[in-house]
């Protein structure tokens, strides 16, 4: 198990919608990370578990921006920066085939704990 409130910050680089519950990434993230440590993400969307859905499979959680950010703000997450950004992803500039995403970019900052 990962040691909680270690890290000053994570960076995830089209990472997240590699989960089959993307519930549990935010959390992990959320407990690992520092209060006021940094989540920096960039990465579209893309659920890659979308049409694997079998008997045998888990069922794929795939949230809209908006709820992954609801979840984030719900794991104690304060949105810092946010913007969407039109990028490639192991592309040959020189091929004619290329594809091209509009990545998700926010800087996200745990909230720190008020002690009264």
């Amino acid at each position: 198990m990962l040691s909680a409130g270690v890290w000053d910050a994570v960076v995830t680089c089209f990472f997240i919608d590699t989960a089959h519950n993307i519930i549990e990434y935010i959390e992990i993230i959320s407990r690992i990370l520092k209060e006021g440590g940094v989540w920096i993400n960039f990465g579209p969307l893309l659920y890659h578990f979308a049409d694997m859905y079998g008997q045998e499979d888990d069922m794929s959680i795939e949230l809209s921006l908006e709820d992954v950010k609801k979840i984030a703000f719900h794991y104690g997450f304060e949105l810092e920066k946010e913007q969407t950004i039109e990028t490639t992803y192991t592309t040959n500039p020189r091929s004619m085939m290329q594809n091209h995403y509009h990545a998700a970019f926010w800087t996200m900052r745990k909230k720190r704990t008020t002690t009264t």
